[in-house]
């Protein structure tokens, strides 16, 4: 007689729901650590990560900032001596270079593979945050470039210099203005002071405005600028997701500019343009060359032709406001607060500068500026490795179609996958004791003409590398020069009692911005 079994229903759906919860379960912890467990098929080290964050829990919800994560990352005991390592964005495999020949391989020698950014806008509703040079694709990137290449040229930068001059001579007006501590001293703040003074300068040399920020509190150009830098919590979130969700972003609604700095920009482009064709006046400089464009019916694109006029125009003056301005006023104000630390440097660049006056006069030609000042150059070369506006140039891997993958042979064995992440940690490179010994020393001796063969080529990175390097970086230079020089020519820097001793970045910003102001004393004592 067969033995009949009777199973509860209840238990039945018990152990249903236990197993699906456990199946559930299971596909979450599946996906979530798929980018770490990406790296354990591969003999590449690894750092692992968590769960659905991956390697950037910290800079996601803003415990640090992006360079001390980096940073971090690049010195684990892990991936010590390794010329690679994985980590991963999120649930996504990304892949951190540490060895400046392998970038020069893949940056350099292979750019074309490695041309796109992996952080992205929305191409369709935020043409302005889309169709710049900082994050377009190509082949869009590519024909952009070669059509803003000539806005940047040394014979127009050169033309440019007395418009920049003169606005330095502008601001040292400004400060005779501050009030006076005893034995003529006065005590500023750097990081303003040079946001105030890039800012004066982008709007008088990009588009021909007096926008007066160094002396005018309410000037609209300082307040627009300031608000695309100003990281409260919902301007944070919306910059982390280019970086960290660039699937996403044409669903959430997010844009490169805030919105009411976008039209204050597009009105003033675009107003400024009319007028000059109205007008017919030619200055020569970058509104002119979108003027060019715009008449000549210039386009990008393959199969799609996209004309050169409007915000597309709009999306290369925004940008080149927005980038220059920033790392420029960021590598000059840490310069100022170094030389401040550094009394016997700063001795020693005013008296090249005193030098200079006393064969030039005090209005010092552009030619001497970019060649008779190599002190100066030392500097800012210094500042600039000391302290990088970012904390790695990130790029993706974009291959032609039917290529399985880019082979990193000789340096390793691994084939980089199409469309992968691919980091160079700027800042943690340049802090490297194995490239620049004694790191945290501000040395500018270190790019001294007899010292220059001692740097490894791509481990000094301030500006980017390869095709993709920063366009108008020779301009941010002349900028940082002529503001230097104008300063030391009047003043000591001194400290203060407000000049901090150490320096800590804010954690929401995704250029390097210290928590502290920069303050020092400028000390009159013109040379």
């Amino acid at each position: 007689m067969a033995a009949v079994i009777y199973v509860n229903s209840d238990v039945l759906t018990g152990y249903l729901t236990l197993v699906l919860v456990c199946l559930a379960g299971f596909a979450v912890w599946f996906v979530s650590t798929s980018g770490t467990r990406y790296w354990q098929f591969f003999s590449v080290p690894y750092i692992e990560g968590r769960p659905f964050v991956g390697n950037f829990l910290d800079a996601f919800l803003f415990r640090k900032s992006t360079f001390e994560l980096m940073d971090a990352l690049y010195q684990n005991p892990k991936v010590d001596g390794s010329k690679l390592f994985g980590v991963s964005i999120l649930m996504q495999p990304a892949l951190v270079l540490r060895d400046p020949e392998m970038i020069k391989q893949m940056l350099i020698k292979d750019a074309s593979y490695f041309s796109n950014r992996y952080m992205c806008t929305d191409r369709y509703h935020d043409a302005i945050g889309y169709y710049n040079l900082l994050m377009v694709k190509n082949p869009h990137w590519k024909q952009l470039r070669t059509f803003m290449t000539p806005s940047f040229s040394l014979n127009k930068i050169k033309r440019m210099h007395a418009l920049v001059d003169q606005i330095g001579k502008n601001m040292l007006t400004q400060l005779d203005d501050l009030p006076l501590k005893p034995s003529q001293i006065r005590e500023t703040e750097f990081k303003e002071l040079c946001a105030r003074f890039t800012t004066d300068v982008i709007a008088s040399t990009f588009f021909g405005i007096q926008a007066n920020c160094l002396s005018d509190d309410d000037s609209e150009f300082r307040y627009y600028g300031r608000k695309i830098f100003e990281y409260g919590p919902k301007r944070a979130i919306n910059m982390a997701a280019f970086f960290f969700m660039p699937e996403l972003v044409p669903y959430l609604g997010f844009k490169l500019f805030p919105r009411d700095t976008e039209r204050f920009l597009k009105t003033i482009i675009l107003q400024e343009i009319s007028r000059r064709e109205a007008s017919g006046e030619s200055r020569g400089d970058f509104i002119d060359s979108m003027i060019v464009l715009k008449n000549n019916d210039a386009t990008i694109g393959i199969e799609e032709k996209i004309p050169l006029k409007d915000d597309i125009l709009v999306a290369q003056a925004a940008t080149f406001y927005m980038a220059s301005f920033e790392t420029t006023s960021s590598v000059l104000s840490f310069t100022l607060y170094e030389l401040t630390k550094n009394p016997e440097i700063q001795q020693r660049l005013r008296e090249e500068i005193r030098s200079s006056i006393l064969k030039y006069g005090r209005d010092l030609p552009y030619e001497c500026l970019i060649n008779e000042m190599p002190y100066l150059g030392m500097v800012i070369s210094e500042a600039a490795r000391l302290y990088p506006v970012l904390p790695f140039i990130e790029r993706q891997c974009s291959l032609p179609d039917g290529a399985t993958g880019y082979k990193l042979e000789p340096f390793h064995n691994f084939v980089v996958p199409n469309r992968m992440p691919v980091l160079v940690p700027i800042y943690a490179i340049h802090r490297d004791p194995k490239f620049f010994p004694d790191p945290l020393r501000f040395n500018p001796q270190r790019f001294s003409k007899e010292n220059l063969d001692q740097i490894v080529p791509c481990s000094y990175m301030p500006f980017g590398v390869g095709p993709r390097t920063c366009l108008g970086s020779h301009f941010g230079i002349l900028q940082i020069k002529v503001a230097l020089v104008r300063l030391m020519s009047k003043f000591k820097v001194v400290r203060s009692p407000s000049t901090p001793e150490t320096l800590t970045y804010r954690k929401n910003a995704f250029t390097l911005h210290s928590n502290e102001g920069l303050y020092a004393d400028l000390e009159l004592d013109e040379l």
